[in-house]
């Protein structure tokens, strides 16, 4: 089997091809169609800082959480309280509205929140970043290094977590 048959089986051709041809996802917010733009590194960064803050919130070591669509939703959720602002600013951003037309209840009522994380995890770009990033934590030298992360946390001797 030659190289290029050897990437078209595994599908990373494919992985790197989709985003590229794909659409965006479209979100109705009270009775109005919002089409997401595509993603970029700074809303990765957005994204893990709410994450992280998701996972601070709940008092887990985020290298001990199973990297997946539904806990990283879960994660969104529950870091909302620590990253309304972030929040706010990476769905207006996204939805290429004013951070003022978010706020406004008559616009973006309680709940779309919940259809626009539904949304990102639907993004294509969100799903070819989270294929790498799954790439990347089977290379031998990553599970080392989150390995070394949880462990730094306990002490040298009963292997107890640090209060």
């Amino acid at each position: 089997m030659t190289e290029e048959e050897k990437r078209k089986a595994s599908g990373s051709i494919n992985d790197e091809v989709e985003p590229l041809i794909s659409e965006t996802p479209i979100v109705i917010i009270a009775g109005k169609e919002y089409k997401m733009r595509r993603l970029g590194m700074v809303e990765t960064f957005k994204l893990a800082r709410i994450v992280a803050m998701g996972a601070g919130g709940i008092g887990t070591e985020i290298s001990k959480v199973k990297m997946n669509a539904e806990s990283i939703m879960g994660l969104l959720v529950v870091g909302f309280p620590y990253a309304s602002d972030l929040v706010m600013d990476l769905f207006a951003n996204v939805l290429g509205v004013k951070i003022e037309d978010i706020k406004n209840p008559k616009l973006f009522p309680m709940g779309s929140e919940i259809d626009l994380i539904q949304a990102l995890m639907g993004h294509i770009d969100v799903k070819a970043f989270f294929t790498k990033l799954t790439g990347l934590m089977k290379i031998p030298i990553w599970k080392e290094f989150s390995r070394g992360i949880s462990t730094s946390s306990k002490k040298d001797t009963g292997g107890r977590t640090k209060k």
